[in-house]
């Protein structure tokens, strides 16, 4: 059983570098703390959907603050039928968690690498 602290999967830590990838104010940030991410547990038993724990003691620097929604998000398709968005959302600075929404599917496996658009957007 996995306990929040424990090192992301590869999986989940290829989604979170995807998602980090990004030419806006505060993506070096973001590179500089997924760098250190570690798994910080499910937002829900429904989705592999995963919150971010960034280990305080490291002093990262924080991404600036900014206004509402996720801080960054690629699009997921199949073939040429959209599925959803991967969400990557941070608070007071810090990474905080992925999540997949879904258009009309439940969202409760992430994405596959192979599913993802050509690059994050802001």
């Amino acid at each position: 059983r996995r306990m929040p602290g424990d090192p992301l999967s590869p999986h989940e830590r290829a989604l979170l570098e995807i998602l980090c990838s990004g030419k806006w104010p505060g993506t070096t940030e973001a590179r500089e703390q997924a760098a250190h991410a570690r798994w910080g547990g499910r937002e829900s038993d429904e989705c592999e959907c995963f919150l971010v724990d960034i280990p305080g003691h490291l002093n990262l620097p924080r991404i600036p603050k900014r206004s509402g929604g996720p801080f960054a998000t690629v699009d997921v398709h199949d073939g040429d039928v959209a599925l959803g968005h991967l969400n990557l959302w941070a608070v007071d600075g810090l990474l905080h968690s992925v999540d997949y929404m879904t258009f009309d599917v439940p969202d409760e496996r992430l994405p596959a690498l192979e599913q993802l658009g050509d690059g994050p957007f802001s």
